[in-house]
């Protein structure tokens, strides 16, 4: 070997370390920081927490979902907005930028709700609720930076929601200074403090000492309970943000939910307490918790939710939502294309389910829930008709077909009838509950019954083997939309989707409007500045056009040995919302 090829292949050897030590630097460099469970943060006692593993990852996502495509040029949104996850997530990875940027890169977030309080009184016997929250920020950061920004941002904030007059204090609490703000109002407070790497914002000292004591230690931890480790992955495969409602959260929305809507019917505070202990008791004796998952997709977004149900209630529940072999689509001829929605129930013996779910429940529930749950069959029972002993049984096809035409509406019904005989009488008492009058008007060749007395005006017709049940003027679009083809089982895809019932499922719903995500597009256009927001903008042509191209709402629920499991695709999910805290125009 001469002495040119000597250094030629001297250079060679220099160049490749070179390029391996840069390679081997540059992955070091731009690693993701390691990623820490938040829920070794929440304590053990909270009610809910819902957890953000990366902003820059939804952000990414969300921008990468047919709906931006489709929409973000229709609205004039730059397209350099879809650069904001990937330039937040290389800031993050290598440390290179503003210090606030490079921490806001790499944080993971927890939203943690410890407790709600509720109070009923006054004259018109309203409920105000007032949760208990703490924002859990995983900074990755050193301990006194975290401290700094944290001082500065809690300072910031509360001057914003308590104005200039704004007072502060500090309070020690296990070695962690509180940083307390609070206005004219001492009830209302913001709450800060650090401890390590994480930062703490709440609207109460309690909140943030529950969440400061599990993660030093001092109390038990949420991410050791049984429930979170067995269902998580249920729901959590590749989530972007996910969810989770203890039993006794679970219980407690339920007792005050169903208080704030007794208050619509009655004034009598002891009635209303006990409306609401009762919907508590029987949660506590069914749900044991509430998961939820969403994972950005090519088409939209999926969620998945799943309730966990107590053992024994959850069988007996598989068991009498048992689904049919197979589902029956020739109802859907009769559901016109300017329905909101539709959910197909598809079970075994459709025509004795109530009964059956009463029969396979009350066994696994103590006497004040078991006699709960009879009165409610017993009730809907009688709304359809029925009278005690009555059972549709094998009279009627096993699905059941639910369409909704508009919030203002009440909703329609269509079941395929097997035998008349044994459903004549039950429909003959639907139409006269109450000693309704009935009058009768022909459309089209067909008798349609209509009780003219009821406020919802009910009203029902055959159609060859199919009875539908709504009011008069739903049913007359129902046989409109069978007559000219023109219903949603003529929409390019609905066979398809209906095919791809999992055969476990037993409901089928599905939602044509893909609006909230025109909404949330319009949302952050008006943030952006790019629009005024106003939702005549939806109206216009090719925005309309972009909508029609994206994925409507369909959702699977099946009725497990463990819970029901619901799982929704859909062009931006939930996080349509994000155009409700916007605040776009009317």
């Amino acid at each position: 070997m001469n002495l040119r090829q000597l250094f030629s292949w001297k250079r060679i050897v220099v160049l490749t370390v070179i390029l391996a030590t840069g390679i081997v630097v540059l992955f070091v460099v731009l690693r993701k920081p390691p990623r820490t469970p938040m829920d070794r943060y929440v304590p053990a006692s909270a009610l809910a927490f819902l957890e953000i593993d990366s902003l820059p990852g939804v952000i990414d996502g969300l921008t990468d979902t047919k709906a931006w495509h489709e929409l973000a040029p229709a609205l004039g949104l730059s397209s350099q907005l879809r650069q904001i996850g990937f330039a937040a997530d290389l800031v993050g990875r290598s440390g290179i930028g503003p210090e606030q940027a490079v921490i806001a890169s790499r944080a993971q977030l927890a939203l943690v709700v410890t407790d709600i309080e509720a109070e009923t009184g006054g004259e018109d016997a309203s409920t105000n609720i007032r949760p208990h929250i703490a924002l859990l920020i995983e900074t990755h950061a050193a301990p006194e930076t975290a401290s700094r920004l944290l001082g500065e941002l809690a300072s910031v904030l509360a001057k914003r929601i308590y104005g200039e007059a704004v007072s502060q204090q500090s309070e020690d609490y296990q070695g962690a200074n509180l940083l307390i703000f609070q206005g004219p109002r001492p009830e209302r407070q913001l709450v800060a403090a650090s401890t390590g790497s994480v930062a703490l914002i709440a609207n109460n000292r309690s909140a943030a000492k529950s969440c400061l004591d599990a993660i030093a230690g001092r109390a038990s931890k949420i991410a050791d309970e049984a429930a979170l480790k067995q269902m998580r992955s249920t729901v959590d495969r590749n989530a972007s943000v996910f969810a989770y409602v203890t039993e006794a959260g679970i219980a407690k929305l339920v007792t005050f939910g169903s208080a704030l809507v007794s208050t619509r019917f009655t004034s009598d505070a002891d009635r209303i307490d006990s409306i609401a202990g009762l919907f508590g008791h029987m949660s506590r004796q069914t749900t044991a918790g509430l998961f939820y998952g969403a994972e950005f997709e090519a088409e939209g977004v999926t969620e998945r939710y799943m309730t966990a149900l107590r053992p024994g209630v959850a069988e007996r529940l598989a068991q009498a939502l048992k689904p049919a072999p197979l589902a029956d689509p020739a109802a859907l001829r009769f559901v016109p294309r300017s329905a909101e929605d539709f959910a197909s129930i598809s079970v075994e013996a459709a025509g004795e389910l109530p009964e059956r779910v009463l029969r396979e429940l009350s066994p696994k529930l103590d006497i004040v829930a078991g006699l709960a749950l009879r009165e409610f069959v017993l009730s809907f029972r009688k709304q359809l008709g029925l009278q005690p002993g009555d059972s549709l049984g094998d009279s009627l096809g096993s699905d059941i077909v639910f369409v909704r035409f508009s919030e203002s509406e009440p909703t329609a019904m269509l079941l395929r009838v097997q035998n008349r005989a044994v459903v004549n009488p039950v429909l003959e008492r639907y139409l006269t509950i109450d000693n309704a009058t009935v009058s009768s008007s022909d459309y089209k060749g067909r008798r349609i019954a209509v009780d003219s007395t009821r406020p919802d005006g009910r009203a029902a017709t055959y159609v060859k083997d199919y009875l539908l049940l709504g009011t008069r003027d739903q049913i007359v679009k129902m046989i409109d939309a069978e007559a000219s083809g023109d219903s949603l089982i003529s929409e390019s895809g609905i066979k398809g989707i209906i095919g791809l019932r999992p055969a476990g499922a037993s409901i089928v719903s599905y939602r044509p409007e893909v609006r909230e995500a025109g909404e949330m597009m319009l949302a952050i256009s008006r943030l952006t500045r790019v629009t005024d927001g106003s939702r005549e903008l939806l109206e216009q042509e090719p925005i309309k056009q972009a909508m029609g191209r994206l994925q409507p709402s369909v959702s699977f629920t099946e009725f497990r040995a463990n819970g029901i499991y619901v799982e929704t695709k859909s062009a931006v999910g939930n996080f349509g919302l994000i155009s409700s805290f916007a605040g776009s125009e009317k």
